[in-house]
């Protein structure tokens, strides 16, 4: 169940207009990224989480023709596989806007529905079915997420794992390209990078 932690640590990262507004605050914001102050010991794994999804797209950016300008539209996460979050997710962004746009949450059946998702978690699931997935997002500006041991390495955009108590992340950086989605320099600074583009690539 959700407890009023998690709601205070959404008010604090997410809804500062500070954080948007003043971009000498984009390192302190990564200072959170690259030393974390919330362990595991002190709240829910997958609240964590749920929080670093609006937290990464601040640092994204996706293309105007699949209409990210027009706020009137929602802003789609896809889960697929067992859903991990419980009710977080739609706990946490009943209200919560990405992108200053409403935020609805899908639970995905059938392959056909991931084009219209922004950002899709991909629970652990198959070697396979994880590939057919892949073949469809490889171009697609869709943020892949996470958090199986090797997904990034087989081409999940940004894949979270857990050291010393702590949710870290990775990111595959020739993947990222691919995808037509603008990743700033900082969230590559945060992370761990995976399959790097090399020069001349």
């Amino acid at each position: 169940e959700l407890n009023m932690n998690s709601n205070k640590i959404l008010s604090n990262i997410c809804n500062s207009p500070s954080l948007v507004t003043k971009p000498k605050l984009y390192l302190f914001i990564f200072i959170l990224f690259l030393v974390p102050v919330i362990t595991l010991s002190q709240l829910e794994e997958y609240v964590i989480k749920a929080v670093f999804l609006e937290r990464f797209t601040r640092f994204i950016e996706w293309p105007d023709s699949i209409a990210m300008p027009d706020t009137s539209k929602p802003f789609v996460i896809g889960i697929v596989g067992k859903n991990p979050f419980g009710a977080t997710l739609n706990d946490l962004y009943s209200t919560q806007k990405i992108k200053n746009k409403p935020v609805q949450i899908r639970r995905i059946d059938n392959l056909n529905q991931i084009n219209n998702c922004h950002l899709l978690f991909i629970s652990k699931i198959s070697k396979n079915k994880l590939n057919q997935i892949l073949s469809i997002t490889r171009y697609s500006p869709i943020l892949t997420i996470g958090d199986s041991e090797n997904y990034a390495k087989y081409g999940v955009l940004i894949n979270f794992y857990v050291v010393d108590d702590k949710v870290r992340f990775e990111i595959n950086e020739t993947a990222v390209r691919s995808s037509g989605l603008k990743f700033s320099y900082l969230l590559f600074k945060a992370a761990v990078i995976i399959n790097p583009i090399g020069n001349g690539q």
